[in-house]
C-alpha cells in the first residue's frame, strides 16, 4: 500500500510539473525571419491548438488556416511559433489580439546582416514530429541577443501557488496534529464510567465557566 502511495504521489508530482511547463508563460531572444499564414491539418494533435470556441477558421477537409512567426535563436537554431486567439478557453491568457500581434511581429522582421532582436512570450511546447508549436502571445524588442528579460508572470505565479501551498501544508498539518492529540487524550483516559445526570451537568457548566474565565484573564 505504501509503495502505491508513493507511485500515485510521483505520478500526480510528474503530471503537475508538465502541466505547468505547458501552461505558464516562458519567454526567449530571438530574431523573426518570417511570418505567414498557412493552411495546417489539425488532427490528433487539435488539443494544442485554439479550441473551435474561438472562431479558428477551417476549411471543408479539416485543415486550418493558422498565423506561423518563424524565429532564428541567438545560437542560429530555428523556432516556430503560432500565433492563435486563446478566447475564454484555457488556457485564460484570454488572447484576442493575434491579427495585431501577427502585424507587430511583420514589423520586426529582419536579416543576419542588420538583426533586430525580439523577446517572445508564450506558452506550449514545440514537439516537430508532432507539427506542435508554442502559442505566441507577446512580443517585445529587446536591444541584443544577450538580453534576456525576467519572466515576471511565471514567477509571479509560481510565487502565489508556493504561498498557497504553504499555507494549505500548515492548516493540514494542524489538522493532523490535533486529530492525533485528541487520539492521545482518549486513550489516556481510558473508558469513561457511567456518571449520574445531574453530576454530568454540573461539570459541564463547572467546565465552560473555566474556560470563560481563562479567556478573560487572558
Amino acid at each position: 500500500m505504501r509503495i502505491a502511495q508513493i507511485v500515485a504521489g510521483v505520478l500526480f508530482g510528474v503530471l503537475v510539473f508538465l502541466a505547468l511547463d505547458y501552461v505558464l508563460p516562458s519567454r526567449n531572444t530571438v530574431r523573426i525571419v518570417e511570418v505567414s499564414n498557412r493552411l495546417t491539418n489539425v488532427g490528433a494533435n487539435a488539443i494544442f491548438y485554439a479550441a473551435p470556441e474561438t472562431g479558428a477558421a477551417e476549411t471543408a477537409d479539416g485543415r486550418r488556416d493558422v498565423r506561423f512567426i518563424s524565429t532564428v535563436r541567438p545560437n542560429g537554431k530555428p523556432f516556430v511559433y503560432r500565433n492563435e486567439d486563446t478566447g475564454l478557453i484555457w488556457p485564460p491568457y484570454f488572447k484576442y489580439d493575434s491579427a495585431n500581434l501577427h502585424a507587430v511581429a511583420a514589423d520586426q522582421v529582419s536579416t543576419v546582416a542588420n538583426p533586430k532582436w525580439v523577446s517572445v512570450t508564450a506558452y506550449g511546447w514545440r514537439i516537430p514530429w508532432w507539427s506542435v508549436y508554442p502559442n505566441a502571445v507577446g512580443i517585445q524588442p529587446v536591444a541584443g541577443p544577450d538580453i534576456d528579460p525576467p519572466n515576471w508572470p511565471a514567477l509571479v505565479i509560481l510565487g502565489l501557488m508556493g504561498v498557497l501551498l504553504a499555507v494549505g501544508w500548515r492548516a493540514w498539518n494542524r489538522f493532523r496534529d490535533g486529530r492525533h492529540d485528541r487520539r492521545l487524550v482518549s486513550v489516556d483516559r481510558g473508558p469513561a464510567a457511567p456518571a449520574d445526570p445531574g453530576e454530568a451537568r454540573q461539570g459541564w457548566t463547572t467546565s465552560h465557566v473555566r474556560r470563560w474565565w481563562s479567556g478573560i484573564r487572558r
